[in-house]
């Protein structure tokens, strides 16, 4: 960061972010975030008191950031009308695939998937954006019945079907998100352009084969 670039509190954030993805946050120090930013430690206590304040804050941060996104299109009613309903699941899959591998959700991602295990707020916000993507799964198979592409299901059924797709999604998710977090820490020479200039793509044709095999059920 040049230093004449005024530093705030999402900055800041978004260095701990960064330092955590090729560190973890229980090894990420101040020094390393004031580092990235081109700062002196001390400056940091402007914005917060403590690195455990400055944790805080950012696992609300994250917790907002997720609550803005969202798995599927807008116009999935539209799109259920004119595609099969694999064309249509690969699609969703792999948008959520594309907006966890760019900046800042794959560190988002990587942060509250790690933490989770250790906090009660990281764990929250997981379990949050699970149960938003399970939601927004059964508005897309909703969506696919209604135009014809798929059985209606009932309630309990379209719920279970849901919960399954989004546990495949998170699965590979995860798988392809390791491989990126092992390839940037063996060159960590690269830095944070090495998550842009990654030769690791996701596995679209392994995803693609479950999906596949899910809407077989679903005819």
């Amino acid at each position: 960061m040049a230093k004449t670039e005024k530093v705030n509190r999402e900055k800041i954030i978004l260095a701990f972010l960064d330092a955590c993805f090729t560190k973890n946050a229980g090894g990420t120090s101040l020094s390393d975030v004031a580092e990235k930013l081109g700062i002196k430690k001390a400056s940091l206590y402007n914005h917060y008191e403590s690195r455990d304040a400055m944790i805080e804050d950012c696992l609300r941060w994250c917790g907002d950031y997720y609550r803005k996104t969202y798995f599927i299109p807008t116009d999935i009613d539209s799109i259920s009308q004119r595609y099969p309903a694999e064309n249509v699941m690969k699609a969703i899959v792999n948008r959520w695939f594309k907006m966890n591998e760019k900046e800042p959700l794959i560190q988002i991602y990587s942060f509250i998937e790690s933490e989770k295990y250790i906090s009660t707020a990281a764990a929250k916000i997981a379990q949050e954006t699970r149960e938003k993507l399970v939601t927004q799964t059964k508005q897309a198979l909703r969506s696919l019945a209604k135009a014809g592409k798929i059985i209606d299901l009932e309630e309990n059924d379209l719920n279970s079907m849901a919960q399954i797709m989004t546990s495949i999604t998170i699965s590979n998710l995860d798988d392809y998100i390791v491989s990126k977090k092992i390839e940037i820490r063996s060159n960590p020479e690269t830095g944070a352009d090495s998550l842009f200039k990654s030769t690791i793509e996701p596995d679209y044709s392994r995803i693609d084969a479950l999906v596949n095999t899910f809407c077989s059920v679903l005819k």
